[in-house]
Parts: C-alpha cells; sequence; structure tokens
C-alpha cells in the first residue's frame, strides 16, 4: 500500500455497486463549452467523508475548472472547498485546496475531465460496458428541465441501478443505486442541476499563482496512477498488525508484495444514513466502526509513514466485510473479519505517504456479509477523521 499516490477513481459504472453496465451507444462529440451544476457522491471527498458534494464544471476548450465544495454539517464544522483546474493542452492537473491555500500540480494524460467529475464528456466512458445486464425501458422523464431517457437494470444478489439518460446529448443525468432488498431505498450517486452551453468567462482559466510543487503519477480520465507497495487482505478474528506481520487469534494477512501501478480499484459501497449495517439475509449487524489515524500531523520530507488502526463492534457473530479509504490512498485495501459473537476486532494497516495527500481525510467502512458472502451498498461508516501530512521535501522517485 501506498499512501502517496492519490486513490484511482475510476468510476465507471461496472463498477457502482458491482452493478455491471449494458454497452449503449456512445454520445456524439461532446461540446468544447458548457457549465454544469450538479450535486454527486461519487467525488473523492464525498467517497471518503461519506457527504454529499456540491460541484460546479465550466469547460472552455482545452481547459476546464471543477470546483467541490461541502457545507459544514451538525457534528462537522469542518467545511471542503476544493478547485481543479485541468490543462489538456500542457498535459497538466492543479489542486487547490481553498481552505488551507494548498497548491500542487500533476502530470495530466487525458483529453478530458476525470469521470466522476464531469457527465457530459465522462459518460460515455461510464457508459461503455458489458452486454450482460439487460436493461429495461422505463420511459421519458424530465429531470431539472432536462428531458431523460430512464434505464433500470438488476444484478442478482447485488441490487439494481437506475439511470436518467439526456435525449440531447446522451449524457447522464441523474443516477441512483438500490441494495438486494426489494424494500431498499434509492441511494443518490449524482444529479445535474443545471446544464448551460454558453462560453465560461476567460477568468476562472488562470493558473493559481505560486502552484509549483509537482506531485508524483499521472492522473488521466479515469483514475491516478502511482506506485502501490502492497495490496493487503485481513481475514479472520482477532488482530492483525502488517508492520510486524503478526496477528493474534484466527486473524490471517495475505500480502501478495509489490503489485506496481495501481488504477480503478473498486470504489466504497454508498454510505448508508443511520447506523447498523447488514445484509438483508445476515442475522447480526455491525453497530460501530472506529479509525485512529497515527500520525494525524506530519510535516517534513517525503517518504514518510503512516498507521490506520481500524475497530470494528457487531452485535452478534458473523463475517464483517470491510475497507480502509484514506485521501491518498492508491489501493484501498478491503477484507473480512469473522466473529464468533459479539464484540470489538481491530485492524491495523501500515503505509507510505509519497507526496502531501489530494484529500486529508480517512474512514473505515464496514458491513454485515450474509451466509451467502454477500454485502449490500449500505454500510457503517467510522465517517471522516482528519489528518495533516505536508511534504516539505521533493518526494523520492517511485521506481
Amino acid at each position: 500500500m501506498d499512501l502517496g499516490g492519490s486513490r484511482s477513481l475510476f468510476l465507471g459504472l461496472a463498477l457502482v455497486c458491482g452493478v455491471v453496465v449494458p454497452h449503449l451507444s456512445a454520445q456524439s462529440s461532446p461540446p468544447q463549452t458548457y457549465s454544469v451544476t450538479l450535486v454527486s457522491n461519487l467525488t473523492e471527498v464525498s467517497l471518503f467523508s461519506g457527504r454529499e458534494s456540491n460541484v460546479k464544471i465550466y469547460r472552455n476548450g482545452s481547459k476546464e475548472l471543477v470546483e467541490v465544495t461541502l457545507a459544514p454539517q451538525a457534528g462537522n464544522s469542518k467545511s471542503v472547498r476544493m478547485r481543479y483546474l485541468f490543462d489538456f493542452q500542457a498535459h497538466k492537473a492543479y489542486t487547490l485546496d481553498i481552505v488551507t491555500d494548498a497548491c500542487s500540480w500533476m502530470k495530466y494524460v487525458s483529453a478530458d475531465a476525470p469521470v466522476n467529475y464531469d457527465p457530459i464528456t465522462g459518460s460515455a466512458v461510464m457508459l461503455a460496458g458489458s452486454a450482460k445486464a439487460k436493461p429495461k425501458d422505463l420511459g421519458t422523464e424530465t429531470i431539472n428541465g432536462i428531458t431523460a431517457k430512464v434505464e433500470e437494470f438488476v444484478v442478482p444478489g447485488q441490487g439494481k441501478s437506475k439511470f436518467w439518460l439526456a435525449e440531447k446529448g446522451n449524457f447522464i443525468v441523474k443516477l441512483e443505486s438500490f441494495g438486494p432488498d426489494d424494500n431498499d431505498k434509492p441511494i443518490m450517486n449524482m444529479e445535474v442541476k443545471q446544464v448551460s452551453y454558453g462560453k465560461p468567462p476567460d477568468s476562472l482559466f488562470s493558473t493559481p499563482p505560486n502552484c509549483t510543487t509537482q506531485t508524483q503519477g499521472e492522473w488521466s480520465d479515469t483514475g491516478v496512477n502511482a506506485h502501490a507497495e502492497t495490496s493487503v487482505e485481513v481475514q479472520g478474528s482477532g488482530s492483525a498488525n502488517l508492520a510486524t506481520n503478526q496477528s493474534q487469534g484466527e486473524a490471517t494477512i495475505r500480502t501478495p508484495g509489490p503489485t506496481g501501478s495501481q488504477s480503478s480499484p473498486k470504489p466504497a459501497p454508498a454510505r448508508a444514513a443511520g447506523r447498523g449495517a447488514r445484509s438483508p439475509q445476515a442475522a447480526s449487524r455491525v453497530t460501530q466502526v472506529r479509525l485512529q489515524v497515527v500520525p494525524d500531523h506530519y510535516a517534513g520530507p517525503c517518504p514518510g509513514h503512516v498507521q490506520l488502526v481500524g475497530d470494528i463492534t457487531t452485535n452478534g457473530p458473523g463475517t464483517v466485510w470491510y475497507q480502509f479509504l484514506a485521501g491518498a490512498v492508491s489501493h484501498s485495501p478491503e477484507g473480512t473479519v469473522s466473529f464468533s459473537s459479539a464484540g470489538t476486532q481491530t485492524v491495523t494497516i501500515d503505509g507510505t505517504f509519497r507526496m502531501t495527500p489530494r484529500v486529508p481525510h480517512a474512514s473505515l467502512i464496514a458491513v454485515m456479509e450474509d451466509q451467502e458472502g454477500n454485502h449490500g451498498p449500505r454500510n457503517v461508516s467510522s465517517g471522516p477523521v482528519d489528518y495533516n501530512i505536508t511534504c516539505t521535501g521533493q518526494a523520492s522517485p517511485v521506481n
């Protein structure tokens, strides 16, 4: 695991809740000037925090600006305001944290913005999937003034997804997912609120001043490629520590070793409201998830080291699926832990960060599996755990 490369976020619909996406006709050449306002749970900060993002997109030819905002909430007074400027001609992507005034840039290799940000250009990638699932035509609806075709398809045991595709432009206007239980409420993944095809002001696309720090790796429309030292899976009851490669109780550790470049990991299932998460057929449930990041503050030369310590509590026996999400993880480790009775299990993961994280939050999610080993999209989350890591020296080269 390498905490220095940003977690790759290929959010192709084949990965949303495990649903396989049918092949749909690709949209014609997308427009080169437009402005879009939307709400989304597919951004990096939403995946790590479990909170909904407000997104504004401005495209003008070879440049695109994406602004992502999370407003403060009760019990969480911190706001998030990120600004991403993509210069497709110069092959650079600038990341500016408006709250902390921290800025860096990364090599960008695609002609369009990441698919989890921009539905105008990203829908063609998201819709280019397999024909294994047969979509159900639900007619047409108007979403925020946009006429859209409605499609729904189901993967047995995993749930269903519902899409609204704009008749003009064939881009995704709205996306919802459902768990395997027929009574599950829909989870809103993304919804476009407003679209305009006029030319945005040139002033929006100015390069951030004093933004000279380069972060390692390559960013593309399907994610970030960065070195990953180890992929990790921990199974069993008890506790496991990757640093010492030792475990207690029945826990086992599997570390396949160097994995090289990582891209397109499976995104986390959408976070559910409320407490207590289980699959429809599971008798027990996860009642609490806690996460600690050690250290939670660091400023100095990189690479450096960080430890994620998670506690998962259940109200009975069963097997729990979990996944660590950290703002700078290029491969988010997931695994299962077995409980013989109600109690708490601890999993500890060690990693290395090689650059200042673009999203300074981490979280741990968990859900009880059913007897078939399935788990739905609803889970219990630790919530966002903040950490403050700043690389003051040049990162070591990645081999």
